[in-house]
C-alpha cells in the first residue's frame, strides 16, 4: 500500500511540476525579455526548467539529514542529469522523425516527417565543456570522505565562470519586437475557463484575466509558480523515502527512478516541442546545457547551506554515489562523442542513446536487487 501511495505521489508531484513550470517560465521569460538568448538560457531558462532539481535535492537533504538524504539528493539531480543528456536528445529525435514538425505546402498544413537533424557543434561544445568540468569537480569531491561547505561553494564557482563565459560572448538581447508579436499572439487565443486556469496552475488568466505581462505580475506569478513547485518538490521527496521503505531498498535508488524523471518533466516536454518547431539547436542543447546547472547549482547550493547552518557531512561509506559520478562522467562523454562526431544525427542516434538508459537502469537495478 505505501508503495502504491509513493508511485500516486510521483505522478501527480510530476503533473503540478509540468504545469506550475509553464507559469514559472512564461514569468520569467518575460523578465528575461531584454537578456541575450545565451546569457538568458544560461540564467532565467536554467534556473527554469532546473527548479524542480533544486528544491527536490534541498528537501532530501535538508529534512532527512543524515547519509542517505545526501546520497538521495546526488541522486536525484544526476539522475536527473543523465536522463536530461540521453533519453531527451532520442524523444526530440523520435519526435520530428515519426509525428514530424509542421510545415506549409501549396497553402495546405501538413506534418513533415524528418529523417535527420542538425545542431550547432559549437554550441554543445561550449556547454559540454562546463558541464565535464562541472562532473569532473563532483567527482573528485565525492572521492573525499567529507562534503565541506567549500565544495558546494566551488560547484557553484564553476556556473558563475559558464555565465560570465556567456554573457561576454553575446551583446544585449532586443526581443522587445518578438515579445511584441507573442503578446498580440496570445491575445487572439482563446482564454482557458476558470476551472482549467486552476486545475493548470496558470496564475496569469487566474489574477490578472490572461493580460499582457507587467513586472508586478510577472514576479507575481513567478512567485506563486515557485511556492507550487516547491510543494510537489516537497511531497516527491516524501515519495522517494515512502518507496524506499516499501521496497526495502537504499534512497539512493528510489531518488534515481522517480525523483530524477519526474524533476525531468519540464526539460523533456520544453524541448520536445523545440524539435518539432524545428528549434533543434534550443531542443538538444538546453538538454545539455541545463546539466551545467543542475549539477553545479541544484546540488552545489543544498550542499553548500547545509554544510554552513548544519557542519561538515560524512559519506565514508557512500558506494552508491562514487558508482554514480564515474557513471554520469562516462555517460556525458559518449552522448557528447555522438552528438559532435557524428556528421548527422538521425534515428539510429536515438536508439543508441535509449539503449544506453536501457543499460544503464538495468545495472542500477541489478546493483540494488542482486
Amino acid at each position: 500500500m505505501d508503495l502504491i501511495i509513493a508511485l500516486g505521489i510521483v505522478v501527480l508531484s510530476s503533473v503540478v511540476i509540468m504545469y506550475a513550470c509553464n507559469s514559472f517560465d512564461e514569468a520569467s521569460s518575460y523578465l528575461g525579455r531584454n537578456m541575450a538568448p545565451g546569457v538568458k538560457g544560461a540564467s532565467i531558462n536554467a534556473v527554469g526548467s532546473s527548479m524542480p532539481e533544486l528544491l527536490t535535492a534541498l528537501f532530501l537533504i535538508f529534512l532527512y539529514a543524515d547519509r542517505d538524504g545526501l546520497a538521495a539528493g546526488i541522486a536525484t539531480t544526476a539522475g536527473s542529469a543523465i536522463f536530461n543528456a540521453v533519453v531527451i536528445p532520442a524523444l526530440c529525435i523520435f519526435a520530428v522523425r515519426y509525428y514530424g514538425i509542421p510545415k506549409i505546402e501549396s497553402g495546405i498544413a501538413i506534418k513533415e516527417k524528418v529523417k535527420e537533424i542538425f545542431v550547432t557543434k559549437r554550441a554543445i561544445l561550449r556547454d559540454g565543456f562546463f558541464l565535464l568540468i562541472a562532473e569532473g569537480a563532483l567527482i573528485i569531491f565525492l572521492g573525499n570522505s567529507i562534503i565541506t561547505w567549500w565544495m558546494g561553494g566551488a560547484l557553484i564557482a564553476i556556473y558563475g565562470v559558464y555565465f560570465v563565459f556567456l554573457a561576454r560572448g553575446f551583446g544585449n538581447g532586443d526581443d522587445d519586437e518578438e515579445e511584441e508579436d507573442d503578446n498580440e499572439e496570445g491575445e487572439n487565443e482563446k482564454a482557458p475557463s476558470f476551472f482549467k486556469a486552476l486545475l493548470t496552475f496558470d496564475f496569469n488568466n487566474l489574477l490578472f484575466a490572461g493580460r499582457n505581462y507587467t513586472t508586478g505580475s510577472a514576479w507575481t506569478v513567478l512567485s506563486l509558480a515557485t511556492l507550487v513547485i516547491a510543494i510537489a518538490c516537497y511531497g516527491l521527496a516524501e515519495a522517494v523515502m515512502l518507496s524506499a521503505d516499501a521496497l526495502g531498498v537504499p534512497p539512493y535508488f528510489t531518488a534515481l527512478i522517480f525523483a530524477a524523471a519526474a524533476t525531468s518533466v519540464p526539460d523533456t516536454i520544453l524541448s520536445v516541442k523545440d524539435a518539432m518547431r524545428g528549434q533543434y539547436d534550443d531542443a538538444i542543447g538546453n538538454a545539455v546545457g541545463s546539466n551545467t546547472f543542475d549539477i553545479t547549482v541544484a546540488l552545489g547550493l543544498p550542499i553548500l547551506l547545509y554544510t554552513v547552518f548544519y557542519g561538515d557531512v560524512v559519506v565514508e561509506s557512500a558506494e552508491e554515489t562514487q558508482l554514480l559520478r564515474v557513471v554520469l562522467f562516462a555517460v556525458t562523454v559518449v552522448v557528447l562523442s555522438l552528438l559532435l562526431l557524428s556528421k548527422r544525427v538521425t534515428v539510429t542516434t536515438a536508439y543508441i542513446l535509449m539503449a544506453i538508459y536501457a543499460g544503464w537502469m538495468g545495472f542500477i537495478f541489478y546493483d540494488t536487487f542482486y
